[in-house]
């Protein structure tokens, strides 16, 4: 849902994403875009959005982001290979039973698609397990990091170096997950 908001610098925007992303130092707007349109986890776009400065909701980002970059939902494939895998299966067993298809030809095509459905099972399992995890890292870290902003907010001489310090923490923890 775009919601449309006329600013007293007579700006028109949107949504409350691209008027907080023009509030933002052209770097760091484009830096959080680029972040955007190559991160397939919305919840990991969120996270970084809290840790430049993102007050709003988290619907009003995951509408954004879906208005703006496509992505490549792997989870639903790889569960929609997995169906058509064991259907497979299943036509194969029948066609072996029935007769159509030979025992020792079948046996083989059998282990073969078995051996793939497997396969695609232990990939979706370490998608899930790794999404999982992922994700707990990164909302631990967001929820240190908001809780440090709130605690020293009142502080300004402590207000760069946190914000510096928040910045390289997410470099690290982020680098350290996704390699």
């Amino acid at each position: 849902m775009t919601t449309t908001t006329k600013t007293t610098t007579g700006r028109v925007y949107l949504t409350a994403v691209d008027q907080w992303l023009d509030s933002l130092p052209a770097s760091e707007s484009e830096d959080f875009r680029e972040f955007a349109e190559v991160t397939p986890s919305v919840i990991e776009i969120w996270v970084y959005a809290g840790i430049v400065g993102y007050e709003g909701t988290f619907n009003d980002l995951s509408r954004w982001i879906k208005m703006k970059y496509t992505k490549l939902n792997r989870r639903e494939i790889l569960n929609s290979e997995i169906a058509a895998l064991h259907s497979d299966i299943q036509e194969l067993r029948m066609a072996i039973t029935s007769g159509e298809i030979k025992g020792d030809n079948g046996c083989a095509r059998l282990a073969a698609l078995e051996k793939e459905l497997r396969s695609h099972i232990e990939t979706s399992d370490r998608m899930n397990k790794t999404t999982d995890k992922r994700g707990l890292i990164l909302a631990g870290a967001d929820r240190v990091m908001r809780e440090l902003t709130a605690i020293f907010k009142d502080d300004p001489q402590f207000a760069e170096p946190i914000e510096n310090a928040m910045n390289a923490v997410w470099s690290k923890v982020y680098s350290e997950i996704t390699s």
